[in-house]
């Protein structure tokens, strides 16, 4: 179980040797932080202000909000191939408005942990088995304010790592939960937008032993988008978000207080990631929405992790449909590098 526990760390997060000096590992379901779809991948996953599609019911459910169609979104990626080829994340969206109420979202993640050994106490063989991470979420957004929406998100979580417990133990390695997720969005002005989103704020999550319970990786995250060029066939987008960790062995809530009081102030802005993105989106006809082709770039800074990403991204749309693909470029010790995502999405 641990050494599993170990292989999802390095995987939810794409930490190397790094992983044991950061505030996520002392987190359970990491996998609640691999951010879906390939457009946020392409910018650098700066896109807490932006959410506008069907993924907005797990970066920021207050962006469902004002979205006036039906959408769809699909992502699928093989999860950091380098490290071990039978893994692989699935996520699935849909969101709609609601007449008079606002905008409603629902999303299925799932991470495939592949198949793994099964050893007893002296590292002889005993079969194997599979396992897997998922959560199911039901979001809704609705405006609170002129030029200003707020949401909420709340999900299940599954965590299926092994069927029976190691030695002595007895029970399964299965663990549930649930959280919740708060968002804000506002429009600054017509070309800013301010986001904030406050995600997995939910009990520990225990497997066989319930004293050894693990926090959820429970984060704040910030950002700006500011539209640089809005034409008839040009559009230039930028944005920015900030992401801090609130991860500590103590209450959910209390997590809140003691994540920016428990070391130095300076200690504490190193643990907060840095994400940049920028898009260019041409129109390839009159109603830009209908068909464009897009080009995105990115560059994410995790500081205590000692990992930096440059990304890039290609996106085209045509009528109902928009194609979205990133790669993500890193240094030799990060299993995140050479990493293509891919996600379809449909408006109706």
């Amino acid at each position: 179980m641990k050494k599993l526990s170990a292989l999802l760390l390095a995987a939810s997060l794409g930490l190397a040797g790094q992983a044991a000096a950061t505030p996520e590992s002392q987190a359970a379901v990491l996998f609640l932080l691999i951010e879906p779809g390939a457009r946020a991948s392409g910018m650098g996953e700066s896109y807490v202000a932006i959410a506008d599609d069907a993924t907005a019911s797990y970066f920021n459910p207050a962006a469902l909000y004002g979205q006036s169609k039906h959408q769809v979104g699909l992502t699928h990626m093989k999860w950091l191939p380098g490290l071990a080829d039978d893994m692989s994340y699935n996520f699935l969206a849909y969101s709609q408005p609601v007449e008079g109420w606002g905008n409603i979202g629902f999303n299925l993640s799932l991470l495939n942990l592949g198949e793994q050994t099964r050893t007893d106490e002296r590292g002889n063989v005993q079969g194997s088995f599979s396992s897997y991470d998922m959560a199911v979420s039901a979001a809704y957004g609705a405006q609170i304010a002129n030029n200003m929406s707020a949401g909420i998100g709340l999900k299940f979580i599954r965590s299926n790592l092994a069927t029976i417990g190691a030695g002595i133990e007895r029970g399964k390695g299965v663990g549930n939960s649930f959280a919740a997720d708060l968002g804000l969005l506002w429009h600054l002005t017509p070309a800013l937008n301010f986001g904030a989103a406050l995600r997995n704020l939910g009990p520990k999550i225990a497997y066989i032993d319930a004293s050894q319970a693990d926090p959820l990786p429970q984060h704040l995250v910030v950002g700006l988008a500011y539209k640089l060029l809005d034409s008839e066939y040009n559009d230039v987008l930028v944005s920015l978000d900030l992401y801090k960790p609130l991860i500590a062995n103590n209450s959910f809530m209390g997590n809140m207080v003691k994540a920016w009081a428990d070391e130095g102030l300076g200690n504490e802005f190193k643990e907060m990631d840095l994400h940049l993105g920028g898009e260019y989106k041409y129109g390839l006809s009159a109603q830009q929405d209908q068909a464009f082709i897009a080009l995105r770039g990115g560059y994410s800074l995790d500081h205590d992790g000692d990992l930096s990403l440059m990304t890039a991204g290609l996106g085209l749309k045509y009528n109902l449909f928009q194609v979205d693909a990133a790669y993500i470029f890193g240094d030799n010790d990060n299993p995140q590098k050479d990493n293509t995502r891919f996600s379809l999405n449909m408006i109706f």
